[in-house]
């Protein structure tokens, strides 16, 4: 990994393992290339607007911060597709990684196709105030999140466009680094499962199982 030349706390550099830790690129490049035409171009079929140039770092030692609404009802397809496109988009010379939320990466079944570590090995880091922090130091890429957390993707249909509470995490890391915060719109996301929708109390009781929704 090259230095930035930054003064990186104690606290973080200790904490540095989650760059690397279950982080796959082959694994990456593998769905990217093999995987990610197919969903996108078959089924999704998402369109990049106002992404002809992409930005930038303002500040070279920091990352950008890009954040959107989520679609409801869904695993994070949005962030997924997302994250890849912006990769092809660049050529593959730019990758943008996300913070998961960490409901997510706790049991297997919240992994898409029940592969374990899913997140992790696509470049997801669990969304911890620590790891955002630690993440505002990684040299290789943007990070990207969704403020809404797991509430943005189990809001159902009945509530699209209703953006959630979102968390302030990512206003206050731009702050304090002064990086730029890329905000983006996903739009129409909800219809790719239309019929689904949510009801509080049965999602109260799936989360005692470690459902966050259902």
């Amino acid at each position: 990994m090259k230095s930035t030349g930054v003064q990186i706390p104690e606290a973080l550099k200790e904490n540095q393992h989650i760059y690397e830790q279950y982080f796959d690129l082959g694994f990456v490049v593998n769905l990217l290339e093999n995987v990610y035409p197919i969903l996108n171009e078959v089924y999704f079929r998402a369109k990049f607007i106002g992404f002809d140039e992409l930005p930038e770092r303002n500040q070279p030692e920091h990352p950008l911060i890009f954040a959107s609404n989520h679609s409801g009802m869904a695993f994070p397809w949005d962030a997924m597709i997302f994250g890849a496109g912006y990769i092809v988009k660049s050529g593959f010379r730019e990758h943008i990684r996300a913070l998961v939320a960490p409901m997510l990466t706790q049991t297997r079944l919240m992994n898409p196709y029940l592969m374990a570590k899913f997140w992790e090995r696509m470049g997801g880091v669990p969304a911890t105030f620590r790891n955002f922090e630690t993440m505002m130091f990684y040299p290789h890429s943007h990070v990207l999140i969704y403020p809404e957390g797991v509430p943005g993707i189990g809001k159902g249909f009945n509530r699209k466009y209703q953006l959630q509470r979102l968390a302030t995490s990512f206003v206050r890391m731009s702050l304090k680094y002064k990086t730029d915060i890329v905000s983006f719109a996903t739009v129409n996301a909800e219809y790719i499962n239309p019929h689904s929708y949510s009801f509080d109390w049965i999602n109260r009781l799936s989360q005692k199982v470690g459902i966050p929704f259902l």
